[in-house]
């Protein structure tokens, strides 16, 4: 009975230990274009969106925990239609804090 004690203590132990945490993390941003993106067009349904942001951040080595998307076209007076400016969505994204530069050069902010 002893000998079983001892193991599911070593395997409860060892399954704590193993498993990891992600603690230090941040919030970034980012204000859409028309069709600028690096990920690809904004003209997609959002959960596409959300996959191919998180896509390409990973390949550029940036762990995303969590991508969300608001609508704040109601902040802008005239918002222009050029493939380069933005559409007034914010996209945002939390992050491992220890990729925050790695996300600033892909043009997020804090």
């Amino acid at each position: 009975m002893k000998k079983i004690l001892i193991i599911f203590a070593l395997v409860g132990v060892t399954t704590f230990i193993s498993c990891e945490k992600i603690t230090d993390t941040t919030w970034v941003y980012y204000d859409e274009t028309w069709c600028f993106d690096k990920w690809g067009n904004s003209n997609v349904p959002e959960n596409e969106k959300k996959k191919n942001i998180k896509a390409y951040l990973e390949s550029k080595g940036i762990k995303v925990l969590k991508v969300q998307i608001t609508d704040n076209r109601a902040e802008y007076e005239v918002l222009c239609e050029a493939c380069n400016c933005i559409d007034g969505y914010k996209i945002q994204c939390k992050i491992k804090e220890s990729d925050l530069d790695k996300a600033l050069n892909e043009n997020f902010y804090q």
